[in-house]
């Protein structure tokens, strides 16, 4: 167990508790969702008063490491957050797997919906034409990362069966020789809808970010319209600009 600095100039002990925690919590000796030592065991566990134990806990929960749940424990709520480079084009199963992470899928519906007049103009066709239109709730090691809900051209020839959605939505289209050539896509923060909090699994304080991407074919069709909604403690972006 690691020992406390109790020297003169040493930080306050409620402060070297909870970077002992927070190095376990990082480091997943402590897992998601996982009982952290109570205050009465940090208390036998460091030889320090009650008050210091608490402290120490209110610094992990201040900092969204750990929440308290009454009749439960102090439960750990850190999750590592996922970076994405973006530099290509690469779907939600890939960019998990380049980083070590399992992907899954908890939810998945396809259906026939009409197209309104914005996604008639985007895909080309008439306001009332039939779109697919694909709901999905993609995951990392288990626990909800992003809503997706995607629309794609009636060319996809998709089945109607949410079964067969629930693994790489890009390696089917490839499968049927449908691949984007290039995409555009737009961020922006946002605080998500019911329905939205309701598939992620988040607070109604928790902000998401909602990726827009617009996929297009070889002949300049679009393929498909994505709304994404991630949660916003678990991802973030990175862009490399350089000098022309």
């Amino acid at each position: 167990m690691d020992k406390l600095d109790t020297n003169r100039g040493a930080p306050p002990l409620y402060l070297q508790i909870s970077q002992i925690l927070r190095r376990k919590i990082v480091s997943k000796d402590y897992l998601y969702n996982e009982i952290i030592p109570s205050e009465t065991e940090l208390q036998k566990m460091y030889n320090v008063s009650r008050i210091t134990a608490r402290q120490a806990i209110q610094e992990l929960e201040k900092d969204g490491m750990v929440k308290r749940s009454r009749g439960v424990g102090t439960v750990v709520v850190y999750q590592e957050r996922i970076e994405e480079y973006l530099s290509q084009i690469k779907s939600f199963t890939d960019e998990m797997k380049d980083r070590g992470i399992v992907p899954s899928t908890s939810y998945a519906h396809i259906e026939l919906a009409e197209a309104d007049e914005k996604l008639a103009s985007l895909f080309g066709v008439e306001a009332g034409a039939k779109l697919y239109r694909l709901e999905r709730v993609r995951n990392g090691d288990g626990n909800p990362i992003v809503l997706f809900v995607s629309y794609f051209a009636l060319e996809c020839e998709f089945i109607l069966n949410d079964s067969l959605y629930f693994g790489s939505v890009y390696e089917t289209l490839q499968e049927k020789g449908f691949m984007p050539e290039y995409v555009e896509e737009c961020f922006d923060c946002m605080m998500p809808e019911g329905w939205v909090r309701e598939h992620l699994n988040i607070s109604k304080t928790m902000p998401v970010l909602r990726r827009i991407r617009r996929s297009y074919m070889e002949n300049g069709r679009m393929l498909e319209y994505t709304m994404s909604y991630y949660r916003s403690d678990r991802y973030a972006y990175y862009v490399t600009l350089r000098k022309t």
